[in-house]
């Protein structure tokens, strides 16, 4: 595992910060896991502060930007981020706007 140096003062104050991530997630976690879990959130509201700001469009033009570079992550975060969180009429509002259609879809439609 990778180490990483800190001054005296902050290998402390992590330390002692240890028992507020322990009430937070009601177990004991050792001391290089507290590090992981406060530089993961650290890492997340710092890249949220910096795209927080940014217009809707050119976060989805930076995404499709970063798509064209690398399809297969970027399709397969999506892929897994739609199975995962996004309901069935969801899914189906996407596929009718997408025109992506099932017979079964295709067959109630036509009847409508």
């Amino acid at each position: 595992m990778p180490e990483i140096a800190i001054s005296d003062e902050m290998y402390a104050r992590v330390r002692e910060f240890k028992q507020v991530v322990e009430a937070v997630i009601d177990e004991e976690i050792d001391l290089d896991g507290c590090v992981e879990l406060v530089l993961m959130q650290g890492l997340d509201l710092m890249l949220a502060d910096l795209l927080s700001p940014l217009d809707p469009t050119i976060l989805l033009k930076s995404f499709q930007q970063l798509a064209s570079k690398h399809p297969a992550e970027v399709y397969q975060y999506v892929t897994e981020t739609m199975r995962q969180g996004a309901s069935v009429q969801q899914r189906e509002s996407m596929r009718r706007r997408l025109g992506f259609s099932t017979p079964e879809i295709r067959n109630s439609e036509s009847r409508d």
